[in-house]
């Protein structure tokens, strides 16, 4: 088959920030009705080149080419001219407009002949036949606030066709979808490619890009390392092109966790009501365990943590830390009882991003920094240096702004903050999204070494081969219910993938499931296959 010329081109690109050379010489091409993956390590400088690409930098050397001709942009509404749309990680939409609004942001029609009024009328009338191109079945006057993450995305792409795009660059289009939103995304995507649109993907999600690409170009360093056919990809091959060897293994081997039976739960959880919550919740958590919470989104897990954390207060329930009665009234009760969460949004609740790794280091632990009323900088320097060496988090020094950190470094900030204040429990809430494989594992040896220390973690994540690798035991929820709490030895995707969906009855052997306010077997069993002879031991289930 012949293929389709190349569409845009990038040829031997290098941008330098000051001190930095982030991108050295790099290529990259992709032809129309295309689909190519961009990959690399968190700091590989993916973001930097597309970014060029976009419009928003200007190259210090090398020469964009679109159909074989040079170009140079002035700007993003410049790259937007010559049909090049990015649509980034996080959506670039107005929350106080409607759906017309936002796909015409920029780009607004007006009457007679440009200099009249806005033409709302001709705006919404475009804006609905774009919405029906990538399948979105809403009114163009219906306001974004309104929408869910998915649908946001359908408002992105509709944007981009707004401009006529002939390339599409998405960003971690996936990381906030669920999978029914994702599964769309995909069949946009194929048509897009079917209309002659060449898309470049950017994704940690191996499986997506080894189901969606017609190639894939591996960058590490800022430095191009080579492209990879559909046909010749695989997860080993893309990994060793990535972080420069082969991950021997993906997850650390850790043994089954031996709990002694006088150890009573590091926290235990009885008819805890999450606020929208149906019904109540329990679960336990041992000393130096990693408690896995499984579902889709929706299913409460994040809500469930906020209460624990103290920043939503239950409606109803108790909670006993270290068999003490515990009932946080703010984060800050919680930390002080060394409880400490790392939230699924890094940037939003987990960092100040203008602020220094130092000083996100200290800032929540700012009281032990300023005995005297001033703060201690060469210790705050001090603890900030061992966390970044502990973690090892890629920067020249602990005053660099974690904005200009990647996302897996900006993570390690997170843990690193944490870990400076001893914690008794670490809430770790999607704690691998949006980093790459190298950046994952590094973050997975960190969790198992934690918890050889006795940390207890619960950890939040969407992601089936993480909870199913990583955890202890795994509590798997639906619909903000708990609808079964399983051993390492019961896990396996089918079970964990029926009772996320609410189906508490698999072909093994069934598992915890929730009957009122409590999780306990429909036949007398608990998760770890032993009878349920009283109501004691009922109470003890899932601890």
């Amino acid at each position: 088959m012949t293929q389709a010329p190349i569409q845009l081109e990038m040829n031997g690109i290098v941008k330098r920030f000051p001190g930095v050379v982030a991108l050295g010489g790099v290529s990259l091409h992709v032809r129309g009705g295309e689909v190519l993956s961009l990959m690399g390590e968190n700091g590989a400088g993916k973001s930097t080149l597309m970014k060029i690409l976009g419009g928003a930098y200007p190259p210090d050397e090398g020469v964009l080419k679109i159909d074989g001709q040079p170009v140079v942009f002035g700007g993003v509404s410049d790259a937007k001219k010559h049909g090049i749309a990015l649509i980034h990680q996080e959506l670039m939409l107005a929350a106080n407009l409607d759906i017309s609004g936002n796909i015409f942001l920029g780009n607004e029609r007006r009457s007679l002949g440009g200099l009249g009024p806005l033409s709302r009328s001709s705006m919404c009338r475009t804006a609905q036949e774009l919405l029906g191109r990538v399948g979105l079945k809403l009114s163009a006057k219906t306001p974004v606030s309104a929408l869910t993450a998915g649908q946001m995305q359908m408002v992105e792409i509709a944007k981009s066709l707004a401009f006529n795009a002939r390339a599409i660059i998405m960003d971690e289009p996936t990381s906030s979808l669920t999978a029914g939103e994702s599964e769309h995304l995909f069949k946009i995507i194929a048509q897009l490619k079917s209309e002659g649109i060449a898309i470049i993907y950017i994704s940690h999600r191996m499986e997506e890009v080894l189901q969606l690409s017609d190639r894939i170009t591996i960058m590490r360093d800022g430095k191009y390392i080579g492209d990879l056919s559909r046909a010749d990809a695989t997860h080993d091959k893309i990994v060793a092109m990535m972080v420069g060897r082969a991950l021997t293994t993906r997850f650390p081997d850790r043994p089954p966790l031996q709990a002694s039976t006088d150890e009573p739960p590091v926290l235990s959880v009885e008819n805890l009501m999450v606020p929208g919550a149906p019904c109540g919740v329990s679960f336990s958590a041992r000393r130096g365990e990693i408690l896995g919470f499984a579902g889709l989104v929706g299913a409460g897990r994040t809500e469930l943590m906020q209460v624990l954390f103290g920043v939503d207060s239950a409606n109803a329930g108790t909670m006993k830390l270290n068999g003490k009665a515990y009932r946080p009234r703010s984060p800050r009760s919680a930390i002080n009882n060394g409880i400490f969460l790392a939230p699924e949004d890094r940037k939003r609740h987990g960092l100040v991003l203008p602020m220094s790794i130092a000083q996100n280091t200290s800032l929540p632990d700012i009281q032990n920094y300023t005995p005297k009323g001033w703060l201690n900088r060469k210790r705050e320097h001090e603890v900030a240096q061992q966390e970044l060496n502990r973690m090892r988090i890629k920067a020249p020094t602990v005053d660099v702004k974690t904005v200009n950190l990647s996302g897996g470094n900006q993570q390690k900030v997170v843990l690193g903050k944490w870990l400076a204040m001893k914690p008794t429990i670490l809430i770790l809430d999607e704690p691998t999204r949006g980093i790459d494989v190298g950046a994952k594992a590094e973050i997975y040896k960190t969790m198992d070494e934690l918890a050889k220390a006795g940390i207890t973690i619960l950890m939040v994540s969407s992601e089936m081969e993480e909870v199913l690798g990583m955890s202890d035991r795994m509590v798997v929820m639906h619909e903000r219910k708990i609808r079964g709490i399983l051993s390492r030895s019961d896990f396996s995707q089918e079970r964990v993938g029926l009772l996320m969906t609410g189906h508490d009855k698999p072909a093994v052997p069934a598992v915890a499931t929730v009957v009122g306010a409590r999780a306990l077997r429909e036949d007398g069993i608990d998760a770890h296959h032993r009878p349920i002879s009283t109501e004691s031991e009922q109470d003890e289930l899932g601890k």
